[in-house]
């Protein structure tokens, strides 16, 4: 069961960067340990003190929310998994044959905007919370509370506290013409005012849900 209703880490969610799921490795061989109770997929739920305690300030502060320890793919573009960076889905394509024949989506890979899934991309995104080196393993945050970046330069649209806020080149954040209408590129509401090129919060409200 990939929920885990108490926190499998006491690691700084936000400074993870490991070449192994469990974090732990052989310290002759280099090769990832099966050990110690996190695994590729454990997902939880935290409170605001929770998240906080989580936190590697350098990289920020986590807030309430819910986080998911994931792959990055090895052919996700290194620059584009960094601190408040969207992240999507990688391609189906990669994902190992099941019993059926069949290839399972992807819960618990995800790569760099620029590399999504299909033409449309924008299929599942999630939120990076620091800098994952692709091939390592991390976490990323679905729900909540999240610290998106904005557009290097002025944003389509006019900032403000509440405005719809959507996804766009690199995985950086942006303010659409319409401050209200809901997209395929739309990821939650400003709850700080926007500001091009700087990080600020949103409400994550229009993220898929997935289990796996």
């Amino acid at each position: 069961m990939p929920f885990q209703p108490i926190v499998p880490t006491w690691l700084a969610l936000n400074a993870a960067d490991d070449t192994s799921p469990s974090y732990f490795t052989d310290l002759r061989t280099g090769q990832p340990v099966l050990a110690g109770g996190l695994n590729l997929g454990d997902y939880f739920d935290l409170t605001n003190d929770e998240a906080n305690q989580l936190s590697y300030s350098n990289n920020g502060v986590l807030y309430a929310g819910r986080y998911r320890r994931i792959k990055v793919d090895s052919g996700a573009t290194a620059a584009n998994v960094k601190t408040g960076t969207i992240g999507l889905m990688d391609s189906i394509a990669t994902s190992p044959l099941n019993i059926y024949g069949t290839r399972n989506p992807h819960a618990n890979v995800v790569t760099s905007y620029d590399k999504g899934q299909g033409s449309a991309t924008t299929l599942r995104p999630v939120i990076f919370l620091n800098a994952i080196t692709p091939g390592n393993y991390g976490f990323i945050q679905e729900l909540g509370f999240a610290t998106v970046l904005g557009k290097a330069t002025s944003f389509t649209g006019s900032a403000a506290i509440g405005a719809v806020i959507g996804s766009t080149t690199s995985g950086l954040a942006d303010v659409p013409t319409s401050t209200t209408a809901v997209t395929s590129t739309s990821i939650g509401l400003a709850i700080d005012l926007p500001i091009a090129g700087q990080k600020f919060r949103v409400l994550l409200q229009y993220l898929p849900v997935v289990q796996g």
